[in-house]
């Protein structure tokens, strides 16, 4: 090595060094810049979240158009796009459909018990205040009041200005769903196109080799999350179905919207029906605070026999790993990342088992390739 190169590596450290160093004292500054970029380009994320959603739906009714018209010029992108749009229209209206009566039963059952429940509210506190001078004294601090009277209305200040901000918030993810929902459309009208861009850009830039791999692993990561997603589908229905039964046959108020919230959030991993179970046991206090308790156990019973006997077997038979390694996979992913974590954690896993298993086979010399398959 001659000195020329000695000093390059030498240059090379140190710039590496005071890098490091200016992320590691800059980090919240660092944060909050990917931060405001993930806001802005937030809509155009979810657009192709939303495009690798719909292709599932559109490449089937693209393929089953293809075979019906066969050699008949038709815009078939366009109807399978239009077509996989108004499916998934049509499922959020009839979710709409369920939950909105319950909704506003739910709401004139709650404004009729208001006073009561506000007043007995405000008794609680004020009694449980009068026996606990320290919380009495926590509670003022917290909402900088010198009155134990002024302590209600403090709070139910913070709820309007909650409620304000849901609404602020609420506009503004209408707007940007529509954002992503055109851009989506885009995406699926000229996917051939972009996949086709991207491996141009991937093959000029990278070695043969290593874009050619590069490219195989694109294609597995694929196949994965398309199987993975209809395998969590499959799963949540029947999840919502078996809450459904078990809420009617136990004779539980709102067992409809609980069902079909518990069948939208089940869509994120074993853990996602657990904000179900809050929001349902909310709604059954207010009529019963004993049922509700009873409500919890059953939930969490159900939520149990689910989370590693169901689950596992459904969608982690759909993506190649065995139910011991799908539960692994999830709740290593939960506990490392939140909620992100669970919904990537198992189809990443996949693809790490399939790319494994390809390589100890080739270090192997296996004379057949191999393809990713439940581990036992």
């Amino acid at each position: 090595m001659t000195k020329k190169d000695d000093m390059k590596q030498w240059i090379t450290l140190i710039v590496v060094a005071v890098l490091a160093y200016w992320i590691i004292n800059n980090f919240t500054l660092i944060g909050n810049f990917f931060s405001k970029i993930i806001n802005v380009l937030s809509p155009f994320l979810l657009g192709i979240v939303i495009a690798f959603i719909l292709n599932i739906p559109m490449t089937k009714i693209e393929k089953s158009l293809n075979k019906m018209l066969k050699k008949k010029k038709a815009p078939v992108r366009i109807i399978s796009i239009i077509v996989s749009l108004v499916i998934f229209i049509l499922i959020i209206a009839f979710v709409l459909f369920l939950l909105i009566p319950e909704v506003i039963a739910s709401i004139e059952n709650l404004i009729a018990t208001a006073p009561d429940l506000i007043n007995n509210l405000e008794n609680w506190v004020i009694d449980l205040l009068d026996k606990y001078p320290d919380l009495q004294t926590e509670v003022q601090k917290m909402f900088a009041t010198n009155s134990t009277d002024n302590i209600i209305p403090e709070i139910l200040n913070h709820i309007v200005n909650g409620v304000i901000t849901f609404i602020s918030d609420l506009v503004s993810g209408v707007i940007n769903l529509f954002t992503a929902v055109v851009f989506s459309i885009y995406i699926l009208s000229q996917k051939e196109y972009l996949i086709g861009g991207t491996k141009k850009i991937i093959k000029a830039y990278l070695k043969p080799k290593v874009a050619t791999r590069l490219i195989e692993i694109g294609k597995l990561t694929n196949q994965t999350f398309t199987k993975f997603i209809s395998g969590q589908c499959v799963e949540a229905v029947i999840l919502g179905s078996i809450f459904f039964v078990v809420l009617s046959l136990f004779r539980f108020p709102y067992a409809l919207i609980i069902s079909v919230l518990t069948t939208i959030t089940a869509l994120i991993p074993i853990f996602g029906a657990m904000i179900a179970m809050c929001i349902g046991a909310i709604l059954i206090a207010i009529e019963s605070p004993l049922q509700a308790l009873i409500f919890i156990v059953v939930f969490q019973v159900i939520q149990q026999i689910e989370g590693n006997f169901i689950y596992p077997r459904v969608v982690g038979k759909s993506v190649g790993l065995s139910p011991m390694w799908t539960l692994f996979a999830i709740s290593v992913g939960g506990s490392l990342c939140g909620i992100l974590g669970m919904l990537t954690a198992l189809p990443l896993a996949s693809i790490a088992y399939a790319l494994l298993k390809d390589s100890v086979a080739k270090r192997l010399k296996s004379p057949k390739p191999t393809t990713p398959k439940i581990i036992t």
